[in-house]
């Protein structure tokens, strides 16, 4: 299980959701998010898409993203999600490879 109850908890009380992505040349693109449409099979993360036009093509160059996750209810918590994504339809599916505590 890569993606831990403790982990699930803060996704579900993020108010919102920055990613990376890395384009072809190796810039980093930041986004923000709202909330993690769906969490599948304790290890990826589902997210619609409304537009996003650079965050799909650096997914189709390389599939390289990173997800930050925070929330303050019960006390600060915070992850940062590393993986690979895929763009399916009109969703974004982030597979999570490591999970590492910020706060």
């Amino acid at each position: 299980m890569v993606i831990t109850n403790d982990v699930k908890a803060v996704i579900e009380q993020a108010p919102f959701v920055p990613i990376t992505t890395v384009s072809a040349d190796g810039q980093p693109h930041l986004i923000v998010v709202g909330k993690v449409k769906e969490v599948r099979d304790d290890d990826i993360l589902v997210f619609g898409i409304y537009k996003m036009e650079t965050t799909q093509q650096n997914i189709t160059d390389n599939g390289l993203m990173q997800v930050g996750i925070a929330a303050t209810d019960d006390g600060p918590k915070g992850f940062r999600l590393s993986g690979k994504a895929c763009v399916e339809g009109k969703e974004v599916l982030f597979k999570t490879e490591k999970v590492e505590s910020l706060l």
